[in-house]
C-alpha cells in the first residue's frame, strides 16, 4: 500500500473511532463507556482500536482538543468584534454558556476537571489548574482592551487577570450546571437569570480591580 493511501486509511479509521466514541460519550457519558463499547459502535475489533488509541482517555482528549479549537475560534469572534470591554465580556460569557449547553460532555475536559490523560495535544495546563495558552492569549486581548478603556486596573498583570476571568466565568457556569435544581427551588430564579446576575457581579469585581 502506498504511503498516501496508508495515511488516508489511518485518518479514516481514526475518524470512525472518534465518531463512535462521541456518540457513546454524549449518550451514555464518558464514565459509562468502555473501549469494548467503542469497538462495537465503530464495528472494529478492540485490537484495532488500540492500534490508534492507547485508552479511552486518549480518545476523549483527542475530542477535547478538537473542541478546544472550536471554542477558541468562537471566542476570537466574540472578543474581536467591535464594542466596549463590557460588551465583549458579555459576549464571552454568552459564548461559554452556549458551548457548555451544546457540548456538556467535553466542557469539563476543557477545564481540566475530567482527569483524562494521554491527549494528542498537551492538556496538562488545564490539569494543573492553569489556562490553555490559546485561551489565555484571547483573554489577554480582551483585558488589554479593558485597560486601554481604563475600565480595568493596569496594576494587575494581564495574564493573571486572564486566568482569574477564565476561572471565574467557567466556575459560575459549572456551578449553575451542578446546582440547577437548587437555584430554582432555593432562590426562585431560573438558571439563565442566575447566570446573568452572577456574571454581572463578577464583572463588578473585575472593574473594581
Amino acid at each position: 500500500m502506498g504511503e498516501r493511501k496508508k495515511q488516508a486509511l489511518e485518518r479514516f479509521n481514526r475518524d470512525n473511532i472518534i465518531t463512535a466514541a462521541k456518540e457513546l460519550f454524549e449518550t451514555h457519558g464518558v464514565d459509562h463507556t468502555t473501549m469494548d463499547d467503542i469497538a462495537r459502535q465503530a464495528d472494529y475489533s478492540k485490537s484495532t482500536i488500540y492500534v490508534y488509541f492507547k485508552s479511552k482517555e486518549e480518545i476523549y482528549n483527542s475530542i477535547v482538543h478538537d473542541y478546544m479549537d472550536m471554542l477558541t475560534g468562537e471566542l476570537a469572534i466574540a472578543i474581536t468584534q467591535e464594542g466596549s470591554f463590557s460588551e465583549s465580556y458579555r459576549r464571552v460569557c454568552d459564548c461559554l454558556v452556549r458551548f457548555d449547553e451544546r457540548h456538556p460532555a467535553y466542557y469539563a475536559g476543557l477545564l481540566g476537571e475530567a482527569q483524562m490523560t494521554g491527549s494528542r495535544k498537551k492538556q496538562d495546563e488545564a490539569a494543573r489548574g492553569t489556562i490553555a495558552p490559546e485561551l489565555e492569549q484571547l483573554l489577554v486581548k480582551l483585558i488589554d482592551k479593558g485597560k486601554k478603556e481604563k475600565t480595568l486596573s493596569t496594576k494587575v498583570k494581564s495574564n493573571q487577570l486572564a486566568f482569574y476571568m477564565w476561572s471565574g466565568i467557567s466556575g459560575i457556569i459549572r456551578l449553575a450546571d451542578r446546582k440547577k435544581a437548587e437555584i430554582v427551588t432555593q432562590y426562585q430564579v431560573t438558571k439563565d437569570v442566575y447566570l446573568s446576575n452572577a456574571f454581572s457581579m463578577f464583572y463588578e469585581s473585575l472593574i473594581r480591580g
